[in-house]
């Protein structure tokens, strides 16, 4: 299988940068850790209490009730630090500042790969301070976990796309299907991945051998889950029993009824929503979950037929919010410290996606276009398309494209490089060796 020819030579990195960027990251997120101690005591999604359960009773589940509601590999993540008990708290602060710090160093290390040169800083550093991500780092949620793990991927498919072999495509295969344990929104991508990759080959043997060792890959990591659902649930159930719920919650009357009628920038109050479904949707036994999951989808499918045309407005509405500058206003009666917080968020947003823009043209034309698209580049591109897909008819919002975050850096940072070779009078970017 074909070996990539042009390889970038790397240069040493400067010490002085990577110390720079360690002790950035640290006062960053340590920093917005450290100013919001009680945060990591909250369990919004219910992440801690599984891992206590976990640890408590052995069962990934509510009580001794199985549950598949939620995906397993960020509480099992969490399972040591809530062992320290009242300092569970400062072990999750750890682990997060640890996930963070590793986010970072690996944007680091793809973006000198990419040839961006010192402009690697530059996007390492926007990942170190991201808005989303300082803010995600505060709560118990999949957010951190899940953004390194995309990076993960990025680098895996950009390692086995470089020489594609047997093991480098498990290997990959693996990375994804680990990604998907942590958030399912993971799974198409891995699934279009696994169809894709398999091209880099010249003959139908060696892409038949790809996609056995992609698919093989990503069935080791997620066949145990798989198999304790059947087990559980009488169903193989490759990402979460969730997605009923996050399909109703951006389908439902009620909604469509705000977004008909209600004022631009107003907030949708969706407690009355929550309140009626969780009348309804009892988890007494891992049947009831099952069935909570068909029905959640049974009513979003039947009011996206009802009202088809609301269901189109519904799903730009959803892609806008998922990549909006600007974070979407959640409290009717907002002051104005936090309005205009979020304001600088979506001036800080908005700089970066004009130079990701930038840097995103500059790839797409001075590449070799036969070959681009087996860069880690074309991967990235691929999941942002996948998540967008899926949160353009599943609920949305922006913190949900945190694990895109690192993509959208290095496009500014190629976009920095670009516009900074202009003013040079000399291309200081070279974009054509960009590949990993």
């Amino acid at each position: 299988m074909g070996a990539s020819s042009d390889r970038p030579t790397l240069r040493p990195a400067p010490k002085w940068g990577v110390i720079g960027l360690v002790v950035l990251t640290l006062l960053a997120r340590g920093g917005v850790l450290a100013f919001t101690p009680g945060s990591l005591r909250s369990d919004p999604d219910g992440y801690r209490f599984l891992a206590e359960n976990l640890l408590a009773r052995g069962v990934f589940g509510y009580n001794q009730i199985p549950t598949a509601y939620r995906p397993p590999l960020y509480p099992l993540l969490l399972a040591p630090c809530v062992a320290f008990g009242p300092l569970s708290h400062v072990a999750v602060a750890i682990l997060h500042l640890v996930l963070g710090l590793a986010t970072v160093w690996l944007v680091y290390r793809l973006a000198r790969r990419w040839g961006l040169g010192p402009y690697a800083l530059l996007a390492a550093a926007l990942v170190a301070c991201d808005p989303i991500l300082l803010a995600q780092s505060t709560v118990v949620m999949t957010e951190i976990a899940a953004t390194l793990l995309a990076v993960v991927s990025l680098v895996s498919l950009g390692w086995a796309s470089e020489r594609p072999s047997a093991h480098r495509a498990m290997t990959a295969g693996g990375c994804l299907g680990l990604a998907t344990l942590c958030r399912a929104t993971f799974l198409p991508w891995t699934v279009v991945a696994a169809v894709v990759f398999p091209a880099l080959a010249r003959t139908w043997n060696e892409r038949l051998a790809l996609f056995g060792s992609f698919v093989a890959g990503a069935a080791v990591v997620l066949g145990p889950w798989a198999v304790r659902n059947q087990v559980q649930f009488g169903r193989p159930i490759l990402a979460t029993t969730h997605g009923g719920y996050t399909l109703l919650l951006g389908n439902n009357p009620s909604f469509y009824d705000y977004l008909r009628r209600g004022a631009w920038g107003t907030v949708w109050d969706a407690d009355e929503f929550n309140r009626n479904w969780a009348a309804r949707a009892t988890r007494a036994t891992p049947a009831d979950e099952l069935r909570n999951d068909r029905l959640a989808c049974a009513e979003a499918w039947q009011t996206i037929r009802r009202q088809p045309g609301m269901f189109v407005y519904s799903c730009f509405i959803r892609v806008g919010r998922l990549w909006a500058p600007l974070p979407h206003q959640i409290d009717a009666d907002e002051g104005a410290i936090r309005r205009w917080s979020r304001y600088l968020v979506g001036l800080w947003y908005g700089v970066e996606f004009v130079l990701s823009a930038i840097g995103a043209v500059a790839l797409s034309r001075k590449r070799n276009h036969g070959q681009s698209w087996q860069s880690a580049w074309f991967w990235g591109i691929l999941l942002a398309a996948c998540f967008t897909a899926v949160h353009a008819v599943y609920w949305s919002n922006l913190r949900m494209r945190a694990p895109l975050m690192p993509l959208v850096a290095l496009a500014a940072g190629a976009g920095m490089a670009r516009l900074m070779g202009g003013m040079k009078g000399h291309n200081r970017f070279n974009s054509n060796r960009l590949r990993p």
